[in-house]
This record gives structure tokens, sequence and C-alpha cells, in this order.
């Protein structure tokens, strides 16, 4: 015969069964204690020890013999005697063209789901070794589990950092293993921040939202379209805002702020009386005179969108206006009185 038979382990149940029949040995403890005396290793027939059984089972008509059976039960090849032990067996085989088949190569490999996850994520493993593997065990630096002897493993960091991966293998003959250094990172969540948005006036324009560290976030909410919020659609009162930022590693975390709109008609008349700008229209330069001292100006356009800010800390200012388009602005004066709005027409 040419084909080759796998005869001794590699790690498979699929071995083939060296069945012994006519030497008086009636039960299976017997049949047992043979192969233990003459140092023979491989699988019997299971529930089918003794001369009589073997005999019937697979129609032989003579015996003393030793048979070579296949996994299916079907008989590769009989009548194989004198043997004596282990050794001979082996010999026999190769010499009545009976080779046995190479184990496959072993490795230690695996891969991983995600090598960056978020504290407290979790990582799932898939184990690629090659080779008949009978048992594998994981070592996980920083991991819950730290260690686990599953096939595919899921495991969970909760602190950020960078860990190793050890996989040791063995097909019951050889170990192997792989140390993977550096292999998990594991990233905190940013921790974000919403300044307050003060006071928005029921009748503006869509104001931009601004004040989200670390900046790139998103900002979400009702009446909210793309970092835009419109007061007069949202209508007095407290609206929440959301504001969302996410790492590199797509951790991501989220701020809620209210946002107050107000119907801005509680600003002492006389107070807002109290503040001239001028002149109006204007092309070039706003100029800005209060009773009261103004702490900072805010400047909006007809869109709600900041176009200027700055501290002031004084009765009088100048607003330069040369590079501002053609509309109508809003000025938010902030004083120790409180807001005052004004309006200027920009030529």
């Amino acid at each position: 015969m040419s084909e080759a038979y796998e005869l001794f382990g590699c790690g498979t149940d699929e071995l083939y069964t060296i069945a012994v029949s006519g030497f008086g040995y009636d039960t299976d403890a017997d049949l047992v204690a043979y192969w233990e005396t003459h140092g023979i290793n491989f699988r019997g027939i299971s529930q089918d020890g003794g001369s009589g059984p073997i005999a019937s089972t697979y129609n032989i008509g003579a015996y003393p013999t030793y048979i070579l059976i296949a996994p299916n039960h079907d008989i590769v090849e009989q009548d194989m005697w004198p043997i004596s032990n282990t050794t001979t067996f082996v010999n026999y085989f190769e010499g009545n063209g009976l080779t046995q088949a190479p184990c496959p190569d072993m490795a230690a490999d695996f891969s991983v789901d995600a090598f960056d996850i978020c504290e407290g994520g979790t990582a799932n493993f898939t184990d690629e070794s090659e080779g008949a593997i009978i048992s594998w065990n994981w070592t996980f630096e920083g991991g819950n589990p730290a260690t686990s002897t599953d096939p595919n493993p899921s495991v969970t960091y909760d602190a950020a950092g960078t860990y190793y991966v050890e996989l040791t293998v063995t097909d019951g003959l050889e170990t192997l293993s792989t140390l993977m250094e550096d292999y998990i990172e594991t990233f905190e969540y940013p921790v974000v921040t919403q300044e307050d948005f003060g006071l928005v006036c029921v009748q503006w324009a869509p104001i931009e939202l601004t004040g989200g560290l670390p900046e790139g976030g998103e900002y979400s909410g009702d009446y909210v379209t793309d970092g835009m919020f419109d007061p007069a659609a949202a209508g007095v009162g407290d609206h929440v805002i959301t504001y969302t930022y996410a790492n590199e590693a797509g951790c991501e975390s989220y701020v809620e702020e209210i946002l107050t709109v107000d119907a801005c008609t509680g600003v002492d008349e006389n107070a807002a009386n109290s503040v001239k700008v001028y002149p109006n229209p204007t092309t070039d330069m706003i100029n800005v005179k209060a009773a009261s001292l103004m702490n900072s100006i805010q400047v909006f356009n007809h869109l709600g969108q900041l176009v200027l800010e700055k501290e002031v800390n004084a009765n009088t200012t100048q607003i330069g206006t040369s590079e501002f388009k053609s509309g109508l602005y809003s000025i938010r004066l902030k004083t120790d009185n409180g807001y005052i709005l004004k309006s200027v027409v920009v030529k």
C-alpha cells in the first residue's frame, strides 16, 4: 500500500485501531493488560475485547492475528503476526507499505477584533494556531480575566494602558508559545466641558453654539442644526444642548448644558437708552459709549454667528467693521447692570 495512515497521536481522536484476536483474552481488562505489558499505547476496539467478539465482528477466519482498523471500521490490514511490541508494530507496518502520516506543523498564533479600545471595553480573541491543538493557555496583561483556557476568549480592559498578550498551545506532544508585546492599547474617555451659553434672546436669528472643549465635537438637541441653535423656533424657556466629543481612538464622552432663551424684555429701558452706538449705519468703525462700565462686547451677524468678541472694562470702546460683510449685526454688551442689546447696520 502507498497510502499513509496516521498511527500515532498528533492531538487528534481520529487514530487507527490495532485489534488483537486469538490470545485467550476474553475480557476488556485482559486485553488492556496485554497491551500494557507489551508497551503498546494504541487504542483498542471499544467494548470489543477478546477473541470471539473481534473475530465475529470483523469476519476473521483465522487467528491469532493483529488487525489495523480505520476510524470508519474498515479493515486496512490484517493477519499481521508475529508482533510483540510497539517497535515491531511500526516496522511491520512500514514493511507492508503502511507509513505514519506526518503530524502537521505547529504554530501558536491569534488575532483580535480591536487593538485599540476604550477603558472598560472588551477585546475578542480568535485562535489561529496551526496543528492539532488540544489545549490553550492565554495570559492577558491588564485584562479581566488575566488568564484563560478557552480557544477564543473575550477579555475586558478596565484601565488605560498598553498590554501584552501571550498564547501557549500544545498538541499533546509539542508545546509552543507566542508573546505579543504592546498588543492591546486601552484609552481613557475624554473629559468634556461646556461653557455657559449666556444670554440668548428669542427674537435672535439662529446662533452658532460655541464653548465646548475639547474643540472639534458636535452639538445636538432640539432646534440644533449643524451647530446652529434657532431661538425663535425653540421659544422662551430652558433647552438641553448636548456637546459630544470623541478622541482619535473613538472613545466618546458628552456633557449636557441648559441654554435659556429669554424674552429680553426685562432690561431696564433707561439702562438700554444709556448706551449709544454710532454711527448707525456705519462702514468702517462703530463707537460704543455706555453710562456704566462695560465688561465685554459680542457682535453677531444676521445668522447668529459670533463674529467678534472682546473684553472691555471701560465706558467707551470702538469696533472696527471694515472686514464685516454688509448686513444687520447684533451687539451684546455685558455691563455691571446686566446685558444690553443693540443693533447696527454695516454698509
